[in-house]
């Protein structure tokens, strides 16, 4: 039955989808205190959430959370919502619905599970942090203009493909940061969540 839900929309045990429920991604941006429908998460993105419930507050709702990549909870008065991010959805939801919820949703299927990476350290092994300030000299290019040191586009694209390092490993060997491997991963098809571990 859940193979046939439509993405990012509720659907309830009651026969109507129900529409009281706020999205998972709202209240994600919420979280994280970016309210622009894309935001840049050094964690979690909008496009990590797989999937959703509604469960009363009264249920234990902990086995839901054990054994997923990335999960949360948000809290009413009325109801919990589990927000998660997990490799098949549908068993997910399967196993929440069984277990009493209220409602539940599926992302559309361009989203993909959350897998941590090591966090990108800068030449003195302190955390390089997006959007604090200029990047490390190895991603400038030599007038030091602040742009983005040029790369091989090629050559990471022929990398992704091989699937063999984490984007961090990319972004080092390429001279660029991690947020620049991602984004070329995503325009080229190669961003799905596919690089767990190095082989």
């Amino acid at each position: 039955m859940n193979e046939a839900l439509v993405a990012n929309k509720w659907y309830s045990i009651y026969k109507k989808p129900s529409t009281g429920y706020p999205s998972p991604q709202s209240i994600l941006r919420a979280a994280v205190g970016a309210e622009e429908y894309i935001f840049l998460s050094e964690t979690v993105t909008t496009e990590h959430i797989r999937a959703a419930v509604v469960m009363p507050l009264d249920v234990p709702f902990q086995h839901l959370l054990s054994e997923v990549p990335w999960g949360m909870s948000y809290t009413t008065p009325d109801w919990r919502m589990l927000i998660v991010s997990v490799l098949d959805p549908y068993s997910w939801i399967e196993l929440a619905r069984a277990s009493g919820a209220l409602g539940w949703m599926k992302n559309h299927n361009k989203s993909y599970t959350y897998n941590w990476e090591p966090p990108v350290l800068d030449q003195h092994g302190i955390k390089f942090r997006a959007g604090a300030g200029r990047p490390t000299n190895e991603a400038m290019d030599a007038r030091g203009s602040g742009r983005p040191k040029k790369y091989d586009r090629d050559a990471l694209l022929e990398d992704l493909r091989e699937d063999s390092k984490t984007h961090g490993e990319l972004a080092t060997k390429h001279g660029i940061s991690r947020i620049s491997v991602l984004k070329f991963a995503q325009k080229n098809g190669l961003s799905k969540g596919k690089r767990y571990v190095k082989t």
